[in-house]
């Protein structure tokens, strides 16, 4: 073996775990520059929609803190650190969830609805049969991926309303 192809390999490694660091943060910063958009956008037409957005917006923000301040210290990940984001995530999930209520709900058809709910089932039977198919571990990862994804959205969907039919 030679001694560069060792340390290419390091190299490899240690941009994949760089390239990692800078995603979860980017992801978030994203979501709070998202909820800051809808704070601009149903500022006048809205304001419990604008609130809440401000609110979600502003949590992103402190978890996007806390996330860089963890990795540019390389901190240990302990439960004073782990705890209090995941709360902060699920509280974050919390305000989607409501925003997409308040935004969608009475506005979607009953047929996009129905249409919505059997695509987001149809996701998660998919992720089921990739993760226990038997032929290659190899899709074992994007089984899971979809069906994390697809319980989201379903979790989401579930709270929009459709828009009452009309009687004839």
């Amino acid at each position: 073996m030679t001694p560069g192809a060792g340390s290419e390999s390091i190299n490899e490694e240690e941009q994949k775990a760089v390239s990692f660091q800078i995603t979860i943060p980017l992801i978030v910063a994203v979501l709070a520059a998202c909820w800051f958009i809808v704070v601009f956008l149903a500022r006048k037409t809205n304001p419990g929609t604008m609130k809440l957005a401000l609110v979600g917006g502003v949590l992103a923000v402190v978890m996007v803190i806390d996330l860089i301040t963890v990795m540019a210290l390389s901190l240990t990940i302990t439960a004073a650190i782990a705890i209090p984001l995941f709360v902060a995530a699920i509280v974050e999930f919390g305000f989607i969830i409501a925003l997409a209520a308040r935004t969608f709900g009475g506005r979607v058809s009953q047929r996009a609805f129905t249409v919505g709910i059997v695509a987001i089932v149809a996701a998660i039977l998919i992720g089921v049969v990739l993760m226990f198919q038997q032929l290659t571990p190899a899709v074992f990862n994007l089984g899971f991926d979809i069906i994390l994804i697809a319980l989201l959205a379903f979790n989401i969907w579930s709270h929009v309303t459709p828009r009452p039919q009309e009687l004839k």
